[in-house]
């Protein structure tokens, strides 16, 4: 995955296509109720009291049992500046902790240690921050301290001849410049720009100035295409490393300085990491070295991957309350356990006899699910509910960002259970993908907040999207291996586009694909219909012995926001699978 993307990401989970078919969630949900609602004997009621009993017992003793605080820091990007007399070299490092109890972590270490994100304590704070160094043509090697509050990602320029990072108007930070001696803060941002698409083939022989996408290159990026003349006039050279650089081997960067060449090495872990385990400290950049004969002190080591390490339990609220989400103590967290399993015990009392029926929820489930969709013209107007001002908002953002609007329309199924929706879809012409605006409107229930969607699809049935809201508990019931999906929640969305972009583009270079080029409104409700397919398919494999209680249990875990939630489906697996088979041809060749 693309390394930009993946330094913050990682509190890994779901998909994005399960925001258009709310009616689906939902109807999965009703089904499980409705399975409730015959009396009781007394012989049942006691099982039931002893079974709820123990579960609230098991559910104390996990929440109150001690945890163990831990942190660790990645390497999302690595920006290499340099001309004929210095270099510059700029870490962007991400810093996150993780609260686990044994329980926890023992799980983590299985095949299932995915089902640890959903019970807490993951990702529950991330720091952002950039380490810089500077080298002279001598050899000297020296770290400097950036200014507070600047960013890690941004457009650079030069300014009389010096080196300046310049903070987009989104960002919470400043950026910084070089003044000859040491960096300085830098404020007033021009427009964002786009993340820089990834390098088209892996090579452990790094070249500078990413030659080969510049006939390519547009004006968006970390080093927009008006900008790059500049710095090559000036004499300067650039590379932007992501964290899967050499696709889990050694690249070596040469760095000439005065007739002077020094070889930054970026080391990463290989991709079966991913499937293999699920630790973000073993995904991306493992070591980052320098050497050179003419380097003082020798070879050294910039950074080194050193794993989670242990922090006190006050350190860690610390820096989450500075970094995260506002800290819970175990004992709300025991009321809060205590209160639902009252409420189910009150409400759902036959709940033991659902167990003994799953052979029947999918059928049911089945039967509630649509089939088919139709797009009817919509108006705001015509839903009184509304957020007209984030609607207006997000739709002038898509189209500062190159998007042109295709349609207003409600999302009408062929299901009984469908709710009230609309949608405003737009269409990008030069990165062919979708961007969609839409808010969902549940019977009975507070409108969900409008939110935007990104998608775009690929060759041979794959498919990208990024949404900028929280996922739906039983979305996990609808995932599809091909349909790799991000919620990035409350993410701006001039932040959303390049994240959606990069990731793609490392999609397509791990897969050997392409993006589907049509971007007309018949080929997004094409789009839509396969889905849906796609979608009852996915239900008719799932296990619902298996599913049913994850779907329960990502409903507790989705109380707590995390920063990202990603699905990648199978794409891992064949990605790796295919890096192998390009291997072996290459040792056959041979």
């Amino acid at each position: 995955m693309a390394g930009g993307f993946f330094s913050r990401r990682r509190a890994c989970d779901r998909r994005s296509s399960i925001t258009k078919v709310l009616c689906s969630p939902l109807a999965v949900h009703a089904t499980v109720l409705l399975l409730g609602g015959s009396k009781m004997g007394k012989q049942k009621a006691v099982s039931i009291l002893v079974t709820l009993a123990l579960v609230v017992a098991a559910g104390a003793a996990f929440v109150l049992w001690p945890k163990h605080y831990t942190v660790g820091q990645r390497i999302s990007e690595t920006t290499v500046f340099w001309n004929d007399r210095e270099a510059f070299l700029f870490l962007a490092e991400t810093t996150t902790g993780r609260a686990q109890n044994v329980f926890q972590e023992k799980l983590a270490g299985t095949r299932y240690g995915y089902l640890a994100v959903f019970l807490g304590g993951y990702m529950d704070f991330t720091k952002a921050e950039v380490v810089a160094y500077h080298l002279v043509s001598s050899g000297q090697l020296d770290r400097f301290a950036l200014p507070e509050h600047t960013v890690a990602f941004g457009s650079w320029g030069l300014t009389e001849g010096r080196l300046q990072l310049t903070a987009s108007p989104v960002a919470t930070g400043n950026g910084f410049r070089w003044d000859g001696e040491k960096f300085v803060s830098l404020s007033a941002p021009p427009a964002a720009n786009a993340q820089p698409k990834a390098a088209a083939m892996p090579n452990p022989n790094l070249t500078e100035d990413d030659l080969e996408n510049d006939d390519e290159a547009d004006d968006s990026g970390p080093l927009p295409k008006s900008e790059r003349k500049p710095f090559k006039d000036a004499g300067w050279h650039y590379k932007f490393l992501s964290g899967y650089v050499g696709q889990g081997s050694a690249a070596t960067l040469p760095i000439n300085l005065a007739g002077r060449t020094f070889n930054l090495t970026v080391e990463s872990f290989p991709l079966k990491n991913i499937v293999a385990r699920f630790d973000f400290m073993t995904i991306g950049t493992r070591s980052i070295r320098l050497a050179g004969d003419k380097l003082a002190g020798g070879q050294q080591t910039l950074w080194n991957q050193s794993g989670w390490r242990d922090v006190s339990k006050q350190d860690y609220q610390d820096l989450q309350r500075q970094y995260g989400r506002q800290f819970r103590t175990p004992l709300s967290s025991g009321v809060w356990l205590l209160l639902v399993a009252f409420l189910l015990l009150w409400r759902f009392g036959s709940w033991i006899h659902v167990l003994f029926t799953f052979a029947t929820i999918k059928s049911r489930v089945l039967k509630k699910m649509p089939t088919s969709y139709s797009f009817p013209p919509a108006t705001p107007a015509q839903f009184p509910m509304l957020d007209l001002d984030a609607l207006d908002r997000y739709t002038r953002e898509l189209e500062g960002m190159g998007f042109t609007r295709l349609l207003d329309f409600s999302l009408v199924s062929d299901s009984a259970t469908n709710p009230p929706s609309f949608c405003r879809l737009f269409a990008h012409v030069r990165h062919h993908c979708f961007g969609e605006l839409s808010q969902i409107f549940p019977k009975g229930k507070a409108p969900l907040p409008l939110k935007c969607c990104i998608q775009s699809c690929l060759q041979n049935g794959w498919s990208v999207s990024f949404a900028s809201r929280k996922p739906l508990a039983a979305g996990s019931l609808l995932q599809r291996k091909k349909a790799i999906g991000v919620f990035m929640p409350d993410v701006p969305i001039p932040e959303l586009l390049p994240a959606f972009l990069k990731m793609r583009d490392q999609v397509c270079f791990d897969l050997g694909i392409s993006p589907v080029n049509d971007d007309t409104l018949q080929a997004y409700i094409d789009k839509m219909q396969r889905a849906i397919g796609e979608m009852r398919e996915a239900v008719q494999e799932k296990n619902f012995v298996k599913g049913v209680p994850e779907v329960y249990l990502r409903k507790f875990s989705l109380m707590k926001t995390k920063p990202e939630y990603v699905w990648l489906g199978d794409y891992p697996k064949e990605a790796e699978q295919r890096r192998q088979g390009v291997n072996s041809f290459a040792v056959g060749a041979r």
